[in-house]
């Protein structure tokens, strides 16, 4: 199950994970908030707090995730999960890899609140050509 959480930030998109990703999961939580943070925010972070991790299946919910539009404007992803979670990450390392120019962090459980405040620090300006 996947449901909102607060972060705090309007750019900060946060979900709660519990288990497997469904599709309701993907079609009724996480692509609508997504959109609608795409539409106010030329940058977003997304949280994912991770617990009861049961195990993910490969080329589904978070394949379609990392080639969705709009991917473009994420520039971080904080993965915050207990030791369940720590374990399945030695078996599946890829499963948050190929997000191309997002860096994505992992944080122990004990640490949601710095994942949230890395999350929420200022988004670099980059000062146009000339």
């Amino acid at each position: 199950m996947l449901e909102r959480m607060a972060t705090g930030a309007g750019n900060v998109v946060g979900f709660r994970f519990d288990g497997e990703m469904t599709a309701n999961d993907y079609v009724g939580t996480l692509i609508p908030a997504l959109e609608a943070a795409e539409r106010s925010h030329p940058v977003l972070r997304i949280l994912f707090h991770i617990v009861n991790f049961h195990g993910w299946k490969p080329h589904g919910y978070w394949e379609r995730l990392k080639d969705r539009p709009g991917m473009e404007k994420v520039d971080r992803i904080a993965i915050v999960g207990g030791e369940k979670w720590e374990e399945w990450m030695n078996y599946l390392p890829g499963l948050f890899t190929g997000f191309t120019g997002i860096d994505v962090r992992y944080f122990t459980e004990g640490h949601l609140d710095v994942a949230i405040g890395w999350l929420r620090e200022p988004i670099p300006v980059v000062p146009e050509a000339r």
